[in-house]
């Protein structure tokens, strides 16, 4: 059974738990919020299928992916976890919760809604797509190439993490293949009239569009006792302000 990689951070003692990255991360783009939450918790941040040093398959929908945590939880025999979840990570979240196969103690989900949002990444997969990387040596020339077409030098930046060097020269971590023939389902969320009435706390990026005004009562639709929190930062709500997240998540995971 294939398991899907992590890392962890403080003490086993702790209460755990789980940090999920969104599309095109990895574990390590939450390791400043992990750091931070381990003073008080043991956290456990994993690289979903697809992305990272975790396995690759052909498949991939929120359904799988929530199995693939719920895999992981009984393997590491964790108790009733609470979990955060970043954009695509906060949809898996939503669904483990949702699915109700382990028990939930919280939930916190950083700038999305469970709904389904407009492929906007598409052009993004093509253009990594059609980059040959036996041509290049270095990150630099790729992030050269790419720059035109993709003249976000921050994206473009968090893109290129997912390449490193083997005996063949540079390769993408990420299974861009499956993720390109996956992205309409990655794009849309459960069609299922379900709720989850656990503890949870959505994190909304004030310059961020992903959660709405109107998107308040359909988070309430699938989770009835969510509250919602608003930081000043775009998506990228855990990298641009970790000190506040880390401090609303602590209360929140600290509440009674």
């Amino acid at each position: 059974m294939k398991q899907l990689n992590f890392c962890t951070f403080g003490d086993k003692n702790n209460p755990p738990v789980f940090l999920i990255h969104g599309l095109f991360g990895s574990w390590e783009n939450l390791k400043t919020l992990a750091k931070a939450l381990s003073q008080t918790h043991f956290i456990i941040a994993v690289d979903c299928r697809n992305h990272g040093e975790s396995f690759k398959e052909d498949t991939m929908n929120y359904q799988i992916m929530a199995n693939d945590f719920e895999q992981l939880i009984t393997h590491l025999n964790i108790t009733k976890p609470s979990i955060v979840g970043h954009s695509m990570g906060g949809k898996i979240a939503m669904t483990i919760a949702l699915r109700k196969k382990h028990p939930i103690n919280k939930l916190i989900i950083i700038d999305i809604a469970p709904k389904p949002y407009p492929p906007h990444h598409t052009s993004i997969i093509k253009e990594l797509l059609a980059i040959d990387l036996t041509k290049f040596t270095h990150r630099s020339d790729v992030d050269m190439a790419l720059a035109k077409q993709i003249p976000n030098q921050i994206l473009r930046q968090f893109l290129l993490k997912n390449i490193t060097k083997s005996s063949n020269g540079l390769v993408w971590k990420i299974h861009l293949k499956s993720i390109h023939n996956n992205y309409n389902k990655i794009s849309k969320f459960l069609n299922e009239d379900i709720q989850w009435d656990g503890q949870c706390l959505f994190i909304r990026g004030k310059k961020s569009n992903y959660i709405e005004i109107h998107d308040e009562l359909l988070i309430k639709q699938w989770f009835p006792n969510a509250t919602i929190e608003t930081i000043d930062a775009s998506h990228w709500v855990h990298a641009e302000k970790p000190s506040e997240t880390a401090l609303v998540i602590n209360h929140f995971l600290n509440l009674k």
